[in-house]
């Protein structure tokens, strides 16, 4: 466990050119940032606006403590808070001054959760509000369990995230929440009582009219593993695909978006930077013999009730496209997109040796990619004019991490600047256990 106390600058860093090779950028760098490993480091970070800060989970068993690096100073490490239990889904002001956090109190006497806000030029935390009484919009009081992930909206004015509360039955009821960290009131809808991925995204675009917007997935079903690890589901309804949506604060659906359905999965979707474009990693069969991890892309279209859950089937769909389609064999597993939504880096899925330590490692490795919208005096597409944008990948590196859980999946988050990817791995360090790495100096390709 760390013994560096909050606030003070201590440094682990070291440069990683056991990662580069003869077909990465010349003047690529590779740091693993964090070398302590006692304990694993990285998952669920994310860059403060200014792109100056990385801000990520160091976690020891049960226990977890926030850590920023300074991207400019050399990866320098700060403790921002103290060691806690279950510290969740933080989130950063616009300015970049504030982080948002809950601390999830589930097994206290009388479970509760608290929201805290933590100055990043102090390192001062306090608790703006105590969540122990039934919420408005739910008529429960939270049990514990906050979801691992939030959204501030873009004006930085709400914050969406999601909590398990007490059901009457005894089960577990899950629910998107809206808390506003100026006055730290909260209230909630319902989406899917029985789905414990309750979260939502704001969206992130300058579009007044869409300033409410949140993107939430339907899963349809309630998944649970018990304490052998053994997994179960539970469908609630006829659909058998995982089912995109906007809705507005109110958790009306606004639009829905035209992907999923017969050979077309859905998994890992995101908003296209700040665009009004859904982007997700699909498995396609429907386009060759052999498998596709294709990205795709549409616009969320208003639609009637009954074509709600068609996914692609859904009648005078809006513009949808695949940004892989000149790629004969893409493949992509997590994405990270610009503001902009013009580039994007990329891991791929783990399949090779997935699960055990291999002399190769793994086949996952990363990639980042330019969206090419039209063409230009400095792109070579291969396209005409008049096409729908389509990606120009190009190879960043491998990070041979083993891919042996969830925590070693490779994650990587592109810095809003464009000039840092974090990303995870247990490669020289323990077994299932990541560390987190950082890459900079390459170049997007043009096309």
């Amino acid at each position: 466990m760390s013994i560096h106390p909050v606030g003070i600058a201590y440094s682990e860093a070291k440069e990683f050119p056991e990662m580069l090779s003869t077909v990465t950028d010349p003047n690529l760098e590779v740091f693993q940032v964090t070398t302590n490993l006692d304990g694993m480091a990285g998952r669920g970070g994310f860059f403060t606006p200014d792109s100056k800060r990385f801000i990520f989970m160091r976690q020891w068993g049960k226990q977890s403590q926030f850590t920023l690096a300074e991207v400019e100073d050399g990866f320098k490490l700060r403790n921002v808070a103290a060691v806690e239990e279950q510290p969740k889904a933080p989130v950063v002001s616009r300015d970049s001054r504030y982080m948002y956090y809950f601390a999830d109190e589930s097994g206290a006497s009388k479970p509760r959760v608290l929201f805290k806000r933590l100055a990043l030029d102090t390192f001062k935390t306090d608790v703006v509000t105590v969540f122990d009484s039934p919420v408005a919009g739910i008529g429960r009081r939270p049990r514990g369990g906050v979801g691992g992930g939030a959204s501030l909206r873009a004006d930085g004015k709400m914050i969406l995230g999601g909590f398990n509360f007490v059901g009457s039955d005894g089960e577990n009821h899950f629910a998107p929440v809206l808390v506003s960290p100026e006055t730290g009131s909260i209230r909630g809808f319902e989406w899917e009582p029985y789905s414990w991925r309750v979260g939502g995204t704001y969206f992130q675009g300058t579009d007044a009219a869409h300033l409410g917007h949140i993107f939430m997935v339907r899963c349809h079903r309630s998944q649970h593993w018990d304490e052998k690890g053994t997994y179960s589901e539970k469908w609630y309804s006829d659909v058998r695909i995982g089912t995109l949506h906007i809705v507005n604060e109110e958790g009306a659906v606004v639009a829905t978006v035209p992907i999923g359905g017969k050979g077309e999965g859905v998994d890992h979707p995101y908003w296209r930077g700040g665009r009004y474009e859904i982007v997700t990693h699909t498995s396609d069969f429907n386009t060759a013999p052999h498998w596709r991890g294709i990205i795709l892309c549409a616009q969320p279209m208003a639609c009637k009730t009954e074509y709600m859950y068609k996914g692609k089937e859904i009648p005078g769909r809006k513009r949808r496209y695949e940004l892989t389609r000149h790629i004969r064999r893409p493949d992509v597993c997590h994405m990270s997109w610009d503001p902009s939504g013009k580039r994007v880096v990329c891991d791929t899925e783990g399949w090779h040796g997935r699960g055990s330590p291999c002399l190769q490692g793994p086949s996952a490795y990363l990639y980042i990619g330019t969206v090419v919208e039209k063409r230009g005096e400095d792109l070579s597409a291969v396209a005409s004019a008049k096409e729908d944008p389509y990606l120009v990948p190009k190879y960043l590196l491998h990070p041979h991490s083993s891919w042996n859980s969830a925590y070693t999946e490779n994650c990587p988050i592109l810095a809003p600047n464009g000039k840092t990817v974090f990303f995870n791995s247990d490669w020289c360090c323990k077994f299932g256990e990541p560390q987190l790495f950082a890459v900079r100096g390459f170049e997007f390709p043009k096309g």
